[in-house]
């Protein structure tokens, strides 16, 4: 495979797994070598013949012993999809699911699961899934850590821009050859792309994302705001500040404000999809600052440390010690539960609030997204990754296979409600239509929507950006972060250099 070097060969681990061995011992069998000395032997030159007997006797039972311990070699299969044909399921597969913590999208597999199952007669009804969840900044160090050690995880849920990090690192089992042309037709081509590496499919995707305005309508009616309508109208970052300020509400005056006027950014964590926009909107397009990164993927000073990219995090800084719109700490889930009046997120945020006040029960709006200079959000989204550890590929592969069809992709657009990647359900949906209420976020994403940086280093790049930013909004220097996190990047980066070439 064209710049990956294949996974080992799984059906031989599977023929082998129910007795483990090391180097030919088969450790299950309690066994050990007896090694006689040829020196104690020749201590006489004549023996008796009842030393003799007794010797040979001894003899013969090493031998046996030596056989019984030794391995008989398990040939290695021709094809690999030869073999699993082959095989039969043995007994119930558990799938290990390795997955960010939402009960929206946990909810949506599980429903793909359970149609999977009934699929050709139930031919993949032994399947069940096993998830570990784990908070967003934990999620992609964990997938490269745990193959590294030699975890069992099957599948992991992977960030579109990780993908090509993960091919270059070898974490990933390449699927190119298991999915047809008309297969690949499904999905939109900058999520092929996003999902791919030196022409190499590394997975397919779950949904596509572009991030816009939300607002409760309740607070800016009360407050008297009227947001523009249409992207073309949006407000600029000062002139959104204004209206941050106007439904912030400390109605105590203790200080902390029972609704805070702004959410930035899903979760509570401060990461390159929704933050980056900072630095990106205060540069022109073509510029360092909107770049971000050279053209090489490996070089960050003076691109993510430029003056207009500090000049925009002292912004995001302000928002959080200035104008005290958005709480320094975090608060989970603040635009569902009320507690803030904006927020910047993809769709997906409808089916939270679906879920949580029922359909129809939370009276939202959306807007255009806040910029400097440029107007801009990050698209691409999450993808399925096999591990190249699983022990259970086919039933991995079909899994993926599905739930990453139009069919599996209707289920998951039902409960998580975002930007789909798929062409054909995509042109199903009401929402998206020329009058529907989630037309906005595609209309964004065709006008100023961009991938998030293209490197192998964008894993390494995505923890550093949230450390600095992180520091930033409890009052470190915005320059002084960038340029450090930009010099650090550089040296843990360095190895991919030529990715590209």
């Amino acid at each position: 495979m064209a710049g990956l070097n294949a996974p080992r060969d799984l059906t031989t681990t599977r023929l082998v797994a129910a007795g483990p061995t090391r180097k030919g011992w088969q450790t299950g069998a309690h066994c050990r070598l007896v090694r006689v000395s040829p020196g104690i032997l020749q201590k006489r030159r004549i023996l008796s013949m009842k030393t003799w007997k007794v010797l040979a006797v001894l003899m013969l039972l090493c031998a046996a012993v030596l056989a019984a311990c030794t391995v008989a070699p398990v040939p290695m299969p021709a094809d690999d999809s030869m073999a699993m044909e082959d095989e039969g399921p043995s007994g119930p597969v558990t799938l290990k699911f390795l997955a960010l913590a939402d009960d929206d999208q946990l909810n949506a597999w599980r429903e793909i699961l359970a149609e999977f199952q009934q699929l050709n007669d139930g031919e993949y009804s032994y399947v069940e899934l096993e998830f570990e969840t784990i908070p967003f900044r934990e999620l992609f160090p964990k997938i490269e850590s745990s193959v590294a050690v030699g975890l069992p995880w099957d599948l992991f849920q992977a960030d579109g821009p990780d993908m090509k990090h993960y091919g270059f690192n070898r974490v990933i089992w390449p699927l190119t050859d298991h999915f047809s042309d008309e297969e690949m037709a499904q999905w939109f081509p900058q999520s092929i792309e996003e999902g791919s590496f030196r022409d190499q499919f590394l997975g397919p995707p779950i949904m596509q994302s572009c991030s816009l305005l939300m607002y409760n309508k309740d607070f800016t009616d009360a407050a008297g705001i009227s947001p523009p309508v249409g992207i073309e109208n949006a407000w600029t970052m000062e002139e959104a500040v204004a209206a941050w300020q106007d439904t912030t509400v400390d109605e105590n005056g203790d200080g902390v404000p029972e609704v805070w006027g702004l959410r930035w950014g899903q979760g509570t964590w401060t990461g390159d999809y929704e933050h980056g926009i900072f630095r990106r909107s205060n540069g022109e397009i073509g510029s360092a600052t909107y770049a971000g990164m050279g053209e090489d993927g490996v070089t960050f000073q003076g691109y993510l440390d430029t003056d207009e990219a500090a000049e925009a995090m002292q912004f995001y800084q302000d928002l959080h010690q200035t104008y005290k719109v958005s709480p320094v700490e975090a608060i989970p889930e603040i635009f569902e539960s009320r507690q803030a009046a904006f927020m910047v997120t993809p769709d997906n945020r409808i089916g939270a609030l679906n879920r949580i006040h029922g359909e129809g029960n939370f009276n939202w709006g959306v807007s255009g997204i806040p910029y400097f200079k440029t107007p801009v959000c990050h698209t691409g989204s999450w993808h399925y990754g096999i591990s190249p550890n699983t022990q259970h590929f086919e039933e991995a592969l079909e899994f993926v296979r599905y739930a990453s069809s139009d069919a599996g992709a209707r289920i998951w657009y039902k409960h998580v409600r975002q930007l789909p990647a798929n062409i054909g359900l995509f042109n199903e949906l009401d929402e998206y239509s020329e009058d529907g209420n989630q037309r906005v976020w595609l209309d964004a994403m065709n006008s100023f929507g961009i991938p998030r940086i293209q490197t192998p280093g964008y894993t390494e790049y995505q923890q550093l950006f949230a450390e600095a930013a992180g520091n930033i909004v409890v009052g470190a220097d915005p320059k002084e972060q960038l340029s450090a996190a930009a010099r650090r990047l550089e040296g843990l980066v360095a190895k991919y250099t030529g990715w590209n070439n």
